[in-house]
């Protein structure tokens, strides 16, 4: 019979020196004085691993996905509880294709598109084709649920036309006497059209949608 003990503490530090020596054979410098959070020792690995996959990113389809999924709450969706009732919850297909849209993966086979646009195999045209079914029906979804909200906290509004076309504005004043309007545009991070500037910086499209909106709607901070 065999009397093994342990003295915890030692055991401790010599698991704390195992795990610094492993630290500093990946050619990290240890800090000091030593972090208390677990975050803290894993960031310079993060950060080695983000540098490794950015230097392989050959093309601007690529470096535009790469910016959008390290941006911050690019994977919030991810947290949504698969809710039936709520319409949260998607089937395999769907999160395939959400996932492959995020990453740039191929999606499906080259093919044309009814509207006599070639599609590539990221099948980045179907998000943007004119002619794409369920297109209004989405865009109408998005007012519905902005509507939703607003009607939640007592605000009536009313979805139409108004002057340079927004979707909807509120029955009652918003500020300065004004009613609050809304425009709902989704632009996608991918799209031929932004790749340019996405590929260079993470949040570049929707702030050139944000541009090209106070441009277009100028007119009513004259005339309002």
């Amino acid at each position: 019979m065999f009397n093994i003990s342990c003295d915890v503490p030692e055991y401790s530090y010599w698991k704390n020196y195992l795990g610094l020596q492993l630290w500093s054979a990946s050619g990290n410098k240890p800090p000091d004085p030593l972090p208390l959070k677990q975050s803290s020792w894993d960031r310079p690995g993060i950060e080695k691993d983000r540098a490794s996959i950015e230097s392989g990113l050959s093309t601007p389809l690529q470096r535009a996905a790469f910016n959008a999924a390290r941006s911050r709450h690019s994977g919030d969706w991810l947290l949504a509880l698969p809710i039936t009732s709520c319409g949260l919850k998607l089937d395999d297909e769907a999160v395939r294709v959400a996932v492959g849209t995020q990453l740039a993966l191929k999606l499906c086979v080259p093919y044309q598109c009814r509207c006599g646009t070639q599609v590539d195999s990221f099948g980045r045209h179907s998000l943007v084709c004119k002619r794409a079914p369920g297109r209004t029906v989405r865009h109408h979804h998005l007012n519905d649920v902005i509507a939703g909200y607003l009607a939640t906290a007592s605000i009536p509004v009313s979805k139409g036309r108004y002057g340079l076309s927004p979707d909807a504005l509120t029955l009652i004043t918003w500020r300065a006497g004004r009613s609050l309007i809304w425009d709902a545009t989704v632009s996608y991070t991918t799209g031929n059209s932004y790749l340019e500037s996405s590929s260079r910086e993470a949040g570049a499209t929707a702030e050139l949608a944000a541009s090209n909106k106070v441009v277009k709607y100028a007119g009513l901070f004259i005339t309002g």
